[in-house]
């Protein structure tokens, strides 16, 4: 199967531009989400695993590329508790009206990943601004406050959010997001609501439960899937060294030995995350991280992407009946594609950035008034 299966409410939403329902506009100008859309995988990467890795190693020849021809113009941006987080800009000068993408990656995400440039370098194209919302800590800034971050901490995108509304006023805001970034963007527009300052959001590789997701990679022994799993675990251990002088000074009882030999990722949550953010338990956490259960909120155009053969956030994990329901969403599904992936053609052609840009362009017609 290679053709893009959409999921979404009997009626959509209308635009109060041009009354077309929402599922409508995605179908007619969306070329890479309309009824006869595919998406084939590559012969070159097949199959969930080598295309999620593929993704993986991109990241460092991205990495390597930026080194030697940055892309970014980079701001500190500073918090309300004294907190800051980098944000990494292209055209950022000059703004009149034109739309700004906002960006949250994955867990271990930058703006080098291979996702985040692909799209990058198709949004300047259409001369949008882009802007990289980094998590505390990451993306080579330094923690400024003993708080870190989580996988459903809202309150730092917003903030970022509630000020590029100020300072830019006439610049539609619009939201995209990847794997641990699509959780948190699609927890902070349901959180909003009705008062969501973004014109649209996309989430690409999205979770949707945060307890289950770690504890399917927890479980994993044998299978390729365990890759993930390490990977990311040592991707929070070395956040936590990194920035560990400073988030043992608040007045919390940290365990650095046991953090340091913590063997899984739902370990590392309980021994340091909740610990962080004064949960009880890691369940505790992450059922109250997941954006799941809150999609019914959401009152923005917002499209999900996910590929069957994902094997971080999996099928079974999807939350159908949600798209059902809600005339705001838009699921797009494909067979092949990994955890964002989505390399096609013969030679390795990436995919990800037509249906994203394609999706942004329509809903700019049809909802920025």
């Amino acid at each position: 199967m290679y053709r893009v299966k959409l999921v979404h409410a009997a009626e959509t939403h209308k635009s109060p531009v041009s009354k077309t329902q929402l599922a409508n506009i995605v179908r007619t100008e969306c070329p890479s989400l309309a009824s006869s859309a595919t998406f084939k995988q590559s012969l070159l990467v097949p199959g969930g695993h080598a295309q999620t890795i593929y993704a993986f190693l991109g990241y460092y020849a991205y990495y390597a590329h930026s080194l030697l021809k940055p892309r970014f113009t980079r701001e500190i941006f500073k918090l309300s508790d004294g907190g800051t987080v980098a944000l990494d800009w292209a055209l950022c000068e000059n703004h009149t009206q034109r739309p700004i993408i906002t960006i949250l990656s994955g867990v271990t995400g930058t703006s080098c990943d291979f996702y985040v440039r692909r799209c990058f370098k198709e949004f300047v194209k259409l001369n949008y601004s882009v802007v990289v919302v980094h998590s505390r800590g990451c993306g080579g800034a330094k923690l400024t406050t003993p708080l870190p971050f989580h996988c459903g901490f809202t309150d730092d995108y917003k903030e970022v959010i509630d000020d590029l509304k100020h300072r830019l006023p006439q610049c539609p805001l619009l939201g995209l997001s990847f794997s641990l970034g699509a959780n948190i963007m699609t927890k902070y527009v349901a959180e909003e609501g009705e008062s969501c300052p973004l014109v649209a959001a996309i989430a690409v590789g999205n979770p949707y439960d945060m307890y289950d997701v770690i504890d399917h990679l927890d479980s994993q022994r044998f299978s390729p899937s365990k890759i993930y799993d390490i990977a990311i675990l040592n991707f929070l251990k070395t956040a936590f060294k990194d920035g560990q002088n400073i988030i043992t000074s608040a007045p919390v009882d940290f365990n650095v030995k046991k953090i340091a030999q913590s063997s899984t990722i739902m370990e590392f949550t309980e021994e340091m995350t909740c610990k962080a953010f004064g949960y009880k338990t890691a369940k505790h956490l992450l059922d109250d991280s997941s954006c799941g259960p809150l999609l019914g909120n959401i009152k923005i155009p917002m499209l999900f992407l996910n590929s069957l053969d994902d094997p971080i956030c999996i099928e079974r994990l999807i939350p159908f009946e949600q798209f059902a329901d809600n005339p705001y969403l838009i699921l797009a599904l494909t067979a092949h594609g990994g955890h964002i992936g989505y390399m096609g053609g013969p030679w390795l052609t990436s995919w990800i950035e037509r249906p994203v840009s394609q999706f942004f362009s329509s809903v700019l017609k049809h909802y920025a008034v």
